[in-house]
């Protein structure tokens, strides 16, 4: 997000008021040729903002060839402004990312005459430091059930350090991308028998490292029991940002009292939390951020404490350093995701299976999840039918009416109900008591 800046300059008229004012020529005719006089005789030259750039690694490098007597550089990237020095030949700054950032460059001479020019700079992710080598930690990629049928899930964990972006590619048809680095614990459903070379790989720059694991998933047998539990989360995602601000205001040319006025803008999408100065600022008092009703921006207003070198020169910008916290909310429905497992009998005698849930989402407000559960059996052609179905599961749950064949030494058909039990984390399924 670019820095507040100030608005266009009045032109040296105050200049002009006060030399023609000492020498009674401010009126008339002779004022008007006075006014030409000045214009030709004592006004500057307008300033112009002139620079070279160059690129190394994570760094730009501004080679100043403006002439103007302040300003400021703005390096696109949300940190504080940099205040313009005439003798400094070159000026450098380091970026934290690879992107595409605006340079910017604010000059002024003494009458308030204002230049700015723009240059777009390309920070390329191959200038990282390759010490840095993308690294994949902890990958596993395990079945949920014991007895990996079609669908069937699995539970793939990673963390991923100094990358930039990773890739999964599930071997099925299915890539995705996510960014930047951290955990993961997610789970995938393979819809489809067959062998399927499970794939991560980090990203940084030019560099890139690689895990895999091969996923083998059978075809059901006839009488294959499976559970498909189907989960939708909903809610409220609300993302909050802190974002460095820098508000360039131009120094009075006086100790005349003298207030200010300037206003800042959220980012697009967001909202103003809070915004507050991020130091004492030498040469300014009462200072103040009123925050619009909409949130979207805030005025900045003041007054100067009567010391004109606050600014460092008399005429240059003031530069007030502000936190600024941002605030996006946005409606979050995820796509169902399915979790299967096939029920097998237990040292017991219970036949069960048990179903992880995906993870909670974070900076959720409002959340609800809705979950759908069917019980299905694989008949001799090899396709799944359903024999149990909750459209709408609520836990604990009992219900359903399944055909168990006839009890042993009896002629009676067992019909047992489902069981559905929260357990933490997981979804517990007994058929029978």
């Amino acid at each position: 997000m670019s820095k507040s800046q100030p608005s266009e300059s009045k032109k040296g008229g105050w200049l002009k008021a006060v030399v023609l004012g000492g020498l009674g020529l401010s009126g008339g005719v002779v004022g008007t040729y006075a006014t030409a006089v000045m214009d030709k005789i004592a006004k500057p030259p307008l300033p112009v903002a002139n620079f070279a750039t160059s690129v190394d690694g994570f760094s730009v490098i501004c080679q100043n060839h403006a002439s103007g007597d302040t300003g400021w550089w703005d390096f696109g990237d949300n940190t504080p402004l940099v205040p313009f020095d005439p003798s400094q030949t070159e000026v450098k700054h380091a970026y934290a990312k690879p992107g595409t950032y605006a340079v910017k460059m604010m000059v002024r001479n003494f009458v308030a005459d204002e230049n700015d020019r723009t240059v777009q700079v390309e920070i390329a992710a191959a200038g990282k430091d390759t010490s840095a080598m993308p690294q994949i930690a902890g990958f596993t990629v395990q079945p949920v059930s014991p007895v990996s049928v079609a669908p069937a899930t699995y539970r793939v964990t990673a963390e991923v350090k100094d990358a930039d972006h990773a890739v999964w590619d599930f071997g099925d048809g299915r890539l995705e991308v996510a960014e930047g680095a951290g955990k993961i614990d997610r789970l995938v459903t393979f819809e489809k028998p067959g062998s399927f070379p499970v794939q991560l790989v980090a990203h940084n720059g030019k560099q890139a490292a690689k895990q895999s694991a091969a996923v083998k998933i059978e075809a059901p047998v006839t009488g294959t029991l499976m559970a498909v539990l189907k989960v939708t989360d909903t809610g409220t995602r609300v993302e909050r940002v802190n974002v460095a601000e820098t508000l360039a205001v131009p120094a009075p040319k006086d100790k005349s009292p003298s207030t200010f006025a300037r206003t800042i803008n959220a980012k697009p999408g967001y909202t103003l939390v809070e915004v507050i100065p991020a130091a004492n600022t030498t040469g300014v008092k009462n200072l103040k951020v009123q925050l619009a009703t909409d949130k979207r921006s805030a005025t900045v207003s003041g007054e100067w404490a009567g010391d004109p070198k606050a600014g460092k020169t008399t005429g240059s910008d003031l530069l007030i350093p502000l936190k600024m916290t941002q605030e996006r909310v946005t409606a979050m429905q995820s796509p169902p995701e399915t979790t299967t497992g096939v029920f097998l009998q237990q040292p017991g005698g219970q036949i069960m299976t048990v179903l992880p849930l995906p993870s909670m989402p974070a900076n959720v407000v409002g959340f609800q999840r809705k979950m759908s559960l069917e019980v299905r059996q694989a008949a001799a052609d090899g396709r799944f039918r359903p024999v149990v179905s909750a459209p709408e599961l609520k836990l604990p749950w009992t219900g359903g009416r399944f055909d168990m064949g006839q009890a042993p030494g009896s002629t009676q058909r067992l019909i047992q109900p489902v069981r559905a039990i929260l357990e933490g984390e997981m979804v517990r399924l007994v058929i029978g008591n």
